[in-house]
């Protein structure tokens, strides 16, 4: 995102850029106090194992989320780059951005649908102690969700300079 773009967008993206910057160093932290603690004590602290493997899955969606946001992710359109810029380009992005927005959006639902089940569940499992399944869960609905929304946001700026003839920037 651009210096010059202010406002709420701003904002959200610094948040974003710093709820994985906050992820990964503790990530590696943790990792680092819990191989030192094995080396030097033979001792570990039980609940940072499981800690780290949640934190590899938040990292890895904030890290998704960030890739989507200016349209950097991994995209498997061969042919696009092949196509010369105008309509049949923006055209091409249209459908890759439309068909990514239909995967993430069913993502997001099938996610939901299994943070509410284990959120009603009244045993419900837990990560570590005190701290419950569902919590976790919540992550990746959340995740889909804000890339259902930006590649929707593409596919609608990709069909709208398909209309008007122009190469999508």
């Amino acid at each position: 995102m651009s210096e010059e773009k202010k406002g709420p967008l701003t904002f959200l993206a610094r948040l974003e850029d710093g709820v994985l910057i906050l992820i990964l160093v503790s990530m590696v932290l943790l990792a680092f106090i819990q191989i030192a603690l094995r080396n030097i004590f033979g001792i570990g602290l039980i609940w940072i194992d499981p800690l780290v493997r949640q934190m590899l899955l938040w990292v890895t969606l904030a890290g998704a989320m960030v890739a989507t946001r200016d349209h950097n992710h991994i995209t498997v359109d061969a042919i696009s780059r092949h196509l010369p810029p105008g309509r049949i380009k923006s055209a091409a992005g249209f459908i890759c951005d439309t068909f990514a927005t239909i995967v993430c959006a069913l993502l997001t639902y099938s996610t939901f649908r299994v943070f509410h089940m284990e959120f009603l569940d009244p045993v419900g499992g837990h990560i570590m102690t005190g701290f419950p399944l569902w919590a976790s869960l919540l992550t990746l609905p959340t995740a889909f969700g804000v890339m259902t929304i930006r590649f929707l946001r593409f596919s609608i700026l990709s069909l709208l300079h398909t209309i008007k003839g122009e190469a999508t920037p």
